[in-house]
């Protein structure tokens, strides 16, 4: 889940399943501000969203539920641990 606020109220508005990961293309590094990323996505998107500087550059967690039990797929800000302290 993104921290930005502006995202969380472009989900909480869409009422529909969005994913919102880092803003970055295969193999490259994640953008931490919209002059790092847009002209990697120019004509691929139609929109961007400048919520300022992102506060950390680290990839997304991604995580899959298999079974009732989380695998993370890609690591990334949030941990394994924090993961165990949510599911708990």
């Amino acid at each position: 889940m993104p921290s930005n606020k502006i995202i969380h109220k472009v989900i909480e508005k869409s009422n529909i399943p969005l994913a919102a990961p880092s803003a970055n293309l295969s193999t490259k590094p994640s953008g931490t501000c919209i002059e790092d990323i847009k002209e990697d996505f120019y004509n691929k998107v139609d929109i961007l969203v400048d919520g300022g500087k992102c506060n950390i550059g680290i990839e997304s967690t991604v995580v899959k539920v298999v079974d009732g039990v989380p695998v993370i797929l890609r690591p990334g800000f949030v941990t394994e641990d924090d993961i165990k302290n949510v599911v708990r």
